[in-house]
């Protein structure tokens, strides 16, 4: 038995030293391969340099400081930095700038170690610096897409607009005007004043869905919301139902109201002779602009209503129960607790919908292609319903138009602008934040 346990423990100490011998061959491999590239990195780069230059400084501190003594500036064998600094500023309080003692001194101070303050500024700068480059590199991917497909565009447009006799094939163009694609394009017909022929334009079909859209759309998605809000049984059912218009195809939308408003055989003149009404054409032969019109804005009401519903359903929901419960007790009325309590309180966001909803409106190109086609307006019709965007990629079909693109472009986004400007102006003073 004794035999065994010897032979055991030789065994493992063995082993221990086999293992020992194979750690300090690794560890010395380590070193050696370490050594070599840290040598390699002081003889390639400006390392040497940096430690001559620390020497140096050192030394120009030391033969400075040793001219007053040991017991001055040092502090046994440790020289005092902040005595040296003091000492030179006020020395150079009593002497002028061009005095050479005065640039002595200069040049001792400026290769003085950084004081603590200045080490945190440094340090500051350090992670101000790196939060930059982190936040600029998550941005990355994102900026590089907005910049092609964003911010290149909308230069391009500000460069196209002075162009004239601009062949779209080749880039090269004849000469350069100031105003004269914003003349051409204010002056046509389709654009501002119907003449005539055309008895409709872009911007008077854009500000009638501006005018008429939003509005109604902000009123019944609140109104919704707030019944939804309210209710308990089958909460998440009707939530499902509202959202469902924000994730459908807005021109599959389209193509079923263009089914539903169909002269014959449609939902809604079905609907209607029930009652002894004849509805007769909305989007076909023969229809009146006012149908056309009207069609197109139920058809804009009921595709914006799923995201403010979301919207203002959420603020909604964030309101404190507190006040509705105070408002309870005083026996306060319901529409009265809407109007003096959820409206005020959820102003931020009917603020945020009306801009984006304006916005969205002007923009509007997806529901008129979806309702009337690419003629953007019904068979055989004197009126066109197309709107500002519409207009614009009217252009698009012949590329050398696309100066008076660019010129009904930027008239658009110049719209745009000034009525958010004039919200913004307003909502300073509406808004409860």
């Amino acid at each position: 038995m004794n035999v065994l346990n010897r032979l055991k423990i030789r065994i493992k100490d063995t082993f221990h030293l086999i293992l020992w011998n194979v750690r300090n061959f690794y560890n010395r491999i380590k070193d050696r391969i370490k050594g070599f590239f840290v040598s390699l990195w002081k003889n390639t780069t400006t390392y040497k340099k940096r430690v001559e230059r620390k020497k140096q400084r050192r030394q120009i501190i030391y033969d400075y400081a040793i001219q007053f003594g040991e017991e001055r500036f040092f502090d046994g064998v440790h020289l005092r930095y902040d005595r040296i600094r003091r000492h030179i500023n006020e020395e150079l309080q009593t002497l002028n700038k061009n005095n050479p003692k005065a640039q002595e001194l200069l040049a001792v101070k400026k290769v003085l170690p950084p004081t603590k303050e200045q080490v945190k500024r440094r340090e500051k700068a350090k992670e101000i610096s790196r939060n930059l480059l982190q936040a600029a590199l998550y941005l990355l991917p994102v900026l590089v897409l907005l910049g092609i497909f964003s911010f290149y565009p909308i230069i391009n447009s500000f460069r196209l607009v002075f162009l004239t006799g601009y062949n779209g094939m080749t880039g090269e163009y004849k000469g350069l005007t100031l105003f004269g694609n914003f003349a051409t394009v204010l002056k046509d017909p389709s654009f501002i004043i119907p003449s005539a022929t055309t008895k409709s334009t872009a911007l008077i079909n854009t500000g009638l869905l501006v005018l008429l859209s939003v509005p109604l759309t902000i009123i019944i998605s609140l109104v919704i919301s707030v019944a939804l809000a309210s209710i308990k049984p089958l909460k998440g059912f009707f939530q499902t139902i509202y959202f469902l218009p924000y994730v459908t195809n807005s021109l599959a939308v389209g193509l079923v109201f263009a089914y539903m408003f169909q002269s014959t055989g449609g939902l809604v003149n079905r609907f209607l002779l029930t009652f002894g009404i004849e509805g007769g054409s909305w989007i076909g032969v023969g229809a009146p602009y006012w149908k056309a019109m009207f069609v197109l804005i139920l058809f804009s009401i009921w595709n914006g209503l799923a995201f403010k519903i979301m919207v203002f359903l959420s603020a909604i929901q964030n309101i404190d129960k507190q006040y509705y419960q105070a408002a309870s007790i005083d026996a306060t009325p319901k529409f009265k607790q809407f109007t003096k309590i959820t409206v005020p309180l959820i102003s931020p966001s009917i603020f945020y919908i009306l801009i984006t909803s304006v916005i969205g409106s002007f923009k509007t190109y997806s529901s008129v292609v979806a309702i009337f086609g690419n003629e953007g307006k019904p068979p055989g019709a004197d009126y066109h319903m197309k709107t500002i965007v519409f207009y614009i990629y009217d252009y698009f079909k012949n590329p050398d138009n696309m100066p008076l693109a660019a010129a009904a472009s930027i008239v658009l986004f110049a719209i745009i602008l000034a009525l958010t400007m004039v919200q913004n102006a307003v909502g300073k003073r509406r808004v409860h934040y």
